[in-house]
């Protein structure tokens, strides 16, 4: 085992020399401070994308991974292997009503290609607006899909409590302007469909809300909690309460987050901490702590510890290597994943 890390950490010291030395390597653009928050906002009419006409363009990625994990102890062999994903963006703006569809492709599902999101939304004026259909839930500081991650992998190991980031079918009414955001939601389902749950609107309501200001240019703080009333467990309420402070000036960017889970009776709260700086407009590197505290109905306990350190290249602007090493420390037993990532955005 010490000989595979100790190999791989040469090829990726060798892989950063190499990307060093490319002729005629296009940069990405410097990184700027954000000046203001995206919480509620129509980002439709704003993203880049390919032109499709007047009215429609085109945005999407795809994700290759390679994956060595050295598993806990309890869990079995190592594995290693290969995993593609992909995503397909179509954004329609017939203002003041927009809308995305977008389609998913990932060789780990049951279901490789999925309906991920479908919603329209009716802007009223510049500030407010209304969204309606099967759209991404706000709670969380981590983006949802590769391209706006900071590393290869999302921060926590994950103790079989919740899901964090989840596409869900209900109504929201949002507010943006710039410095203040705010989100109101109303749906079936918050924390992701499960198969022995009902997830119709008569049993399951589901509400979530979240509020962003930017502070100052470049340093947000967020908001949100959500509720779920699910009849069908004797403790039927499921809730997650989430908080989180960035900064990002320019090239740095410092991230805190914090969530307490309450799910059928079990308590769960985390915390992570981010660090990325961006040394020059081609290379780029993570540092990344997150801890997850479980509390079961029977008082039993279990904590996960994990570390990681990715560095990232920018091949062009549309190509990307990613590599990654994860340590994570679950009570007396731990485990290490490597990864290295090909991104290509369009």
């Amino acid at each position: 085992m010490k000989y595979l890390l100790s190999s791989l950490l040469a090829l990726s010291m060798a892989v950063t020399t190499a990307v060093a030395q490319i002729p005629g390597m296009m940069s990405m653009p410097s990184a700027a401070p954000l000046e203001g928050t995206t919480l509620g906002a129509n980002e439709t009419v704003s993203y880049n994308g390919i032109a499709l006409g007047n009215r429609v363009k085109l945005r999407g990625f795809v994700d290759f991974i390679y994956g060595y994990n050295d598993p806990y102890e309890s869990t079995g062999e190592d594995d290693a292997r290969f995993t593609t994903a992909g995503d397909v963006d179509f954004l329609f703006d017939f203002s003041p009503v927009t809308g995305e569809v977008h389609l998913a492709y990932s060789d780990g599902s049951s279901d490789p290609v999925s309906l991920e999101q479908v919603f329209g939304r009716y802007s009223f004026n510049q500030d407010f607006n209304l969204s309606f259909g099967r759209q991404l839930t706000n709670l969380g500081y981590e983006a949802d899909e590769a391209p706006g991650l900071y590393a290869v992998t999302e921060a926590y190991d994950g103790l079989g409590v919740a899901s964090r980031r989840n596409y869900v079918d209900g109504l929201r009414a949002n507010f943006n302007n710039g410095q203040f955001g705010l989100s109101l939601g109303l749906h079936d389902d918050y924390f992701g469909k499960n198969a022995s749950l009902d997830d119709a609107f008569n049993n399951n309501i589901a509400i979530d809300i979240a509020a962003s200001v930017m502070i100052v240019p470049g340093l947000e703080a967020r908001l949100g909690f959500a509720h779920q009333d699910q009849e069908h467990t004797i403790e039927d309420n499921i809730d997650q309460f989430n908080a989180w402070l960035a900064y990002n000036p320019g090239d740095l960017t410092l991230a805190f987050e914090f969530d307490y889970f309450d799910v059928f009776g079990d308590s769960l709260w985390d915390i992570m901490f981010l660090a990325n700086y961006q040394f020059v407009d081609w290379f780029g590197a993570t540092f990344r702590y997150s801890h997850e505290d479980l509390e079961t109905f029977l008082g039993a306990e279990s904590d996960a510890d994990r570390f990681t350190l990715a560095f990232l290249f920018s091949l062009s602007q549309n190509l990307f290597l990613n590599v990654e090493f994860s340590h994570t420390e679950l009570d007396s037993d731990d485990k290490e994943e490597f990864y290295i990532e090909g991104l290509f955005t369009f």
